[in-house]
């Protein structure tokens, strides 16, 4: 990924990561980092058997390519496949805009934090 130069530096990618857990029968992805072509953290596939739904936690998240962007609306087919929702928690402002410019941000319910976005069982 290039970088743009800031006061004649480089600045560092930060590091993408994903972690996941399960909450109450939802599957939760946390994200992290600079998130673009070949990082693994864009791999959003565990299995979604035994889930009622799919929460994305963005609040770390530095930048959001046009892969991750890929990544997540993978994740979207593959859930409505399995009849689940995919929600999107804690969304900075980079995200809301590459979803508002692709009007993808319609596709997902989105909520402050990871606590708002789990569904009532």
């Amino acid at each position: 990924m290039a970088t743009e130069q800031v006061n004649g530096f480089e600045p560092e990618a930060i590091q993408a990561r994903c972690s996941y857990e399960a909450v109450a029968g939802v599957l939760v992805y946390s994200l992290a980092g600079d998130l673009d072509v070949g990082t693994d953290a864009l791999a959003l596939d565990v299995a979604l058997t035994g889930f009622r739904a799919v929460v994305v936690d963005l609040a770390e998240v530095g930048f959001f390519g046009s892969a991750a962007l890929n990544a997540l609306l993978g994740l979207r087919r593959r859930a409505a496949a399995a009849g689940l929702e995919v929600h999107l928690s804690a969304v900075p402002p980079a995200v809301t805009r590459i979803l508002a410019l692709t009007g993808t941000d319609r596709l997902f319910p989105t909520h402050e934090d990871v606590n708002a976005s789990l569904p009532a069982p």
